[in-house]
């Protein structure tokens, strides 16, 4: 297999899990259509004021994320490869009178003829990549000249010390699981296979800083802001993995950059 038979492999699990992410308590699309928000602070204070701005969101999922940056006044454009995600997030969006542009597509591909003051992409988005190259190329085609790309994702390190573990640095050969269920719920009757790839913060800062892209904010965060398996709660919004909560070590990340 390739890597574009990896990501096709990848696209058909995406569709398989939305039905169940729509319904499970992890998302808890009920709460979130009272309340028109999915954010957390983390990435809010990254994003700062995104009032009448263009935004694009890469690897929107079924658009909650997206929705909530709409509802906060920005102008924005979404794009996903799994089509059922997309179908439900234009159905979500038009249930509750805010607008979104969704557009189908694997990001790695996707050309759009507009330029964005800010893209955005969050949480569990860049072990789904195989080519970082082609990843940072599509957000800087897409920004504006001083426009800026915000990550907020899981930390590498993360990715190393949760279940049995990952490599820290990349491998071509993707990490492969094959699982009942989703990451919200292992209970379900179907099986998927999925292909992950880790990468370190020197590819992830490289890549951007090759295509064109400052570094101008990276920080660390010693907290996941949503419980994940195996974590325990130790303050609001707080969680930590049960087997290390007495050690400080990074779960999430901040990255901004800025197109130059």
């Amino acid at each position: 297999m390739d890597f574009e038979d990896f990501v096709n492999e990848n696209q058909k699990t995406w569709n398989k899990w939305t039905p169940t992410h729509i319904n499970s308590k992890f998302y808890n699309n009920e709460e979130f259509k009272m309340t028109g928000n999915s954010l957390h602070s983390i990435e809010l204070n990254a994003l700062n004021n995104i009032k009448n701005k263009t935004l694009l969101h890469l690897q929107c999922h079924f658009g909650q994320d997206s929705i909530s940056l709409a509802k906060k006044g920005a102008n924005v454009t979404a794009v996903d490869f799994s089509s059922a995600s997309i179908n439900e997030a234009k159905k979500l969006s038009k249930l509750m009178g805010i607008k979104v542009n969704f557009i189908l597509d694997n990001i790695l591909n996707f050309e759009i003829n507009q330029k964005f003051d800010l893209v955005f992409s969050s949480y569990g988005v860049v072990g789904w990549l195989p080519d970082l190259d082609r990843w940072a190329k599509t957000i800087s085609k897409h920004l504006k000249k001083g426009g800026v790309f915000v990550l907020t994702e899981f930390h590498p390190f993360y990715e190393m010390i949760k279940d049995k573990g990952n490599n820290y640095f990349y491998t071509k050969k993707p990490k492969i699981e094959i699982k009942h269920g989703s990451y919200v719920d292992g209970n379900n009757n179907f099986k998927t296979k999925t292909f992950f790839w880790n990468h370190s913060l020197t590819d992830i800062f490289g890549s951007l800083e090759a295509n064109g892209m400052k570094l101008c904010l990276f920080e660390e965060f010693n907290y996941c802001p949503f419980p994940l398996p195996n974590m325990i709660k130790i303050d609001d919004k707080k969680y930590l993995l049960q087997k290390r909560a007495k050690l400080s070590t990074p779960y999430i990340f901040n990255l901004k950059a800025e197109k130059k």
